[in-house]
């Protein structure tokens, strides 16, 4: 009886293997997807008498995980000269609104420059430059290869060989530490200098923030970890482009 008992089972285990597989295995906990930075609400968004950069710069200070902000300033004739003086100025008051209306808003008070989503990253850039093919932010790499660089200075560095006839500038003295938490080594294939440098910022962590500013012959990057705020220098000698970086 004991054998025919074991017979019974064993066919009953070959019959319906997914049964007895399903009784044995605990149940999976499915996630809810993750929300989109894009839809987080702002309770309060303020701004008076602000420029564009200023609004970047309030956002970027509202704390939002997995907010990558990369912002495109128009290029000035000389670094000297005053972003504000040749900037529209505004105000904004909106409450419970999503970061994607939020970055709406700030497009509509400067209506020089649009916005877009790339992969994981948020990019706000003059609309001057779309389809502009000698624009560098919109420049093609065919393949780019990083082996250990510590931070993002040293992943710029292949973009002046790659492009020699481009000047490509990094300003960060004064910033915090914005080194990789480990030295880095990617190879990129196929995507445009815009792409790599949202790349580059990625890497630094959960809340990032890169900027393309500065004059005609002193164009420069700047990358931020956490939040920043923005500055005018005393002196109208220094670059009136220079942040200071909040946690």
């Amino acid at each position: 009886m004991i054998l025919n008992r074991l017979a019974r089972y064993f066919t009953l285990s070959l019959l319906f293997p997914l049964t007895l597989g399903q009784v044995l295995s605990p149940p999976r906990k499915i996630l809810p997807p993750k929300k989109s930075p894009l839809e987080i609400r702002i309770d309060h968004f303020d701004l008076t008498d602000a420029i564009l950069r200023d609004g970047v710069s309030e956002l970027s200070l509202k704390g939002i995980d997995g907010l990558h902000l990369g912002f495109e300033e128009v290029i000035r004739n000389k670094i000297q000269d005053d972003p504000r003086a040749s900037s529209p100025h505004f105000s904004l008051h909106i409450e419970n609104v999503t970061v994607k209306q939020v970055l709406d808003a700030l497009c509509d008070s400067d209506a020089r420059y649009t916005w877009a989503r790339s992969g994981e990253s948020v990019n706000i850039f003059p609309k001057t430059t779309v389809g502009d093919s000698s624009y560098l932010l919109n420049l093609r790499i065919g393949r780019i290869a990083l082996v250990d660089v510590p931070d993002p200075e040293q992943a710029l560095t292949p973009l002046s060989k790659l492009f020699p006839t481009q000047q490509v500038g990094y300003f960060g003295p004064g910033l915090a530490d914005n080194t990789y938490p480990t030295p880095w080594s990617v190879t990129l294939d196929s995507l445009t200098v815009r792409e790599f440098v949202n790349e580059i910022a990625l890497h630094m962590g959960a809340r990032t923030s890169w900027v393309w500013q500065g004059g005609k012959q002193e164009r420069m990057f700047t990358f931020l970890k956490g939040g920043f705020h923005t500055s005018r220098p005393a002196d109208p000698a220094r670059p009136a482009e220079l942040f200071q970086q909040l946690p």
